[in-house]
């Protein structure tokens, strides 16, 4: 039987690497590598000269298999083999890869879509060996104090999950997909689940900019708090070490798991092949699932009842990786606080009944519900119009200047005077649509209201065309909002024509010359739907 010579191990110094994914955003990776060679099959008196050539293999491994696959390399290098096992993030891999540098020779990612030609541009380079090594369910954790939702949905739009940057965190950008990936059990459309990334990016943003949930963790979370940390397994078999109140808060519709994949590269280096079915082997063995378990982590094949500290049951599938490459993509924008000047049309038409209501009606029963879903440090103002509606020459009035939701004056917040206008909205309406003149003097006011760091943005809703004889043309319109447009100081327009009746090709015009967009709500009802798929569009 082969001996092992006197093993080596090196610790090597790599520098933090600014990770800029493809497709989704900004990381930060690092990684610690180890050098394990196996000499010869002659005992300790081996050497180098004993192997008529060396092998070198490159593996690389997450952080949280680190442990477990540099314990296990140690076992299982194969003679005249040189194995080097390296930590780094798979963000860190995948941006090396799809910026045209060489995969590692063996490859254990967290999560296969790393893995994908979505993630690394045009056909994969790896051949994936098994899809799982080990696995750990991604958790909702909390305190005594912290509630369990029904869905991570309703989690995610409370205001209470703090989850780490899903730009470069696996577990982050898989729980910013749970919505999408529970939607049908929980009886939602998947457009109303892509709705729920809004608020949770939006409280995000708000958070990390008074200097929160930079850096996602449990050490804070006490005994009182309410809020839930998206974790994994893993962590808080290590957490409740020094905290054994954590619990498992997760929805009981199911868990996202991590399920580590083992991936060679085409035309890997010679032994790697070897090394890489060793390894699967190991991890398979006895011996290897009682270090996963040391490790805090699950086997490959764990039914998701073999839990270490998880109560939830169910694995909730992930969606497709294009869904979770547009998803985190979407929230790099969203988590961008929002400054919103809603110019709401006030004309005659929109007294006109449907089904639920009048059209203003409706819209305002919208407008309050999209209320809730803004943090308070979003910036919101709200003007309507119609001929005359400011006064002889003015189609437009003034209801609420631009200001933070949480913003108090004469007793009251910005939010709790906006709510009280959407009650008042189906009286005002009277006369003619004055929508030309209402654009300009919007876009001017929100040039001067601009706020850097912000997305700003005019949203003007009608249900008609301009009527206002005496206003602006449409071509010196158009003309003078492109001479207003500054690219140092952004602000677009984003229409939305309520119905068929709504001139949807004029709104297109003044979206597409101030870099916004137009979007037709067929009926009232539909309206907050459409406003969450052009915040999406930012």
């Amino acid at each position: 039987m082969d001996s092992r010579a006197d093993s080596k191990l090196v610790r090597a110094r790599g520098p933090l690497l600014l990770v800029v994914l493809l497709l989704v955003g900004v990381a930060l990776g690092g990684g610690a590598a180890f050098l394990l060679m196996r000499t010869g099959a002659d005992g300790p008196s081996s050497t180098r000269s004993d192997c008529a050539r060396q092998r070198s293999v490159e593996v690389v491994v997450p952080a949280s298999m680190l442990r477990v696959v540099t314990h296990a390399v140690d076992e299982i290098t194969p003679s005249c083999t040189r194995v080097t096992v390296a930590s780094r993030s798979a963000s860190e891999v995948a941006l090396r890869i799809s910026s045209g540098g060489a995969p590692p020779d063996v490859w254990i990612s967290d999560s296969r879509f790393w893995m994908t030609p979505t993630y690394l541009g045009g056909t994969s380079p790896l051949r994936i060996v098994t899809p799982s090594v080990a696995s750990t369910p991604i958790l909702l954790v909390g305190g005594p104090q912290s509630p369990r939702f029904a869905s991570w949905g309703e989690a995610e739009v409370s205001g209470l999950v703090s989850v780490p940057d899903p730009l470069g965190s696996t577990a982050g950008s898989l729980a910013v997909v749970a919505p999408q990936a529970e939607a049908r059990q929980v009886g939602r459309t998947l457009g109303e689940a892509r709705q729920m990334l809004v608020p949770f990016a939006q409280t995000y943003g708000d958070r990390v900019s008074r200097g929160l949930d930079a850096d996602v963790g449990m050490a804070w979370n006490g005994r009182e708090s309410r809020r839930l940390v998206v974790t994994t397994e893993q962590d808080l078999v290590e957490a409740r070490a020094n905290a054994p109140y954590l619990e498992d808060r997760t929805p009981e519709v199911g868990a996202p798991m991590l399920d580590f994949p083992l991936a060679l590269r085409e035309g890997a280096a010679d032994g790697s092949a070897e090394v890489a079915r060793a390894l699967v082997d190991h991890l398979a063995s006895e011996a290897g699932l009682a270090a996963l378990r040391d490790a805090g982590l699950r086997g490959p094949r764990s039914s998701p009842g073999e839990s270490l500290a998880a109560d939830t049951t169910r694995v909730l599938a992930s969606p497709r990786p294009r869904t979770i490459a547009t998803t985190v993509q979407s929230w790099r924008s969203l988590s961008v606080p929002s400054s919103i000047l809603a110019v709401v049309d006030a004309s005659g038409s929109m007294d006109i009944g449907t089904a639920g209501g009048s059209r203003m009606e409706l819209l305002a029963d919208a407008a309050s519900i999209g209320l809730g879903f803004l943090p308070d440090h979003a910036r919101v103002g709200l003007w309507i119009f119609s001929i005359d509606k400011g006064g002889p020459g003015q189609d437009w009035r003034v209801l609420e200047p631009m200001r933070r939701l949480d913003d108090l004056r004469f007793g009251r917040t910005q939010r709790y005077a906006l709510r009280e206008w959407t009650t008042e909205l189906p009286s005002l309406t009277d006369g003619g649509t004055g929508l030309y003149d209402t654009a300009l003097a919007a876009y001017q006011q929100a040039l001067r209201d601009y706020r850097p760091h912000y997305s700003n943005a005019v949203v003007l809703l009608t249900d008609g065309e301009n009527e206002d004889t005496g206003s602006i043309a449409m071509t010196d319109l158009v003309s003078r909002l492109r001479e207003l447009r500054d690219p140092q100081r952004p602000v677009r327009i984003i229409g939305i024509a309520i119905s068929e009746d709504a001139d949807l090709g004029a709104l297109q015009r003044m979206a597409e010359v101030t870099g916004g967009a137009a979007y037709l709500a067929a009926q009232p009802q539909d309206v907050l739907g459409v406003f969450a798929k052009a915040v999406l569009s930012r």
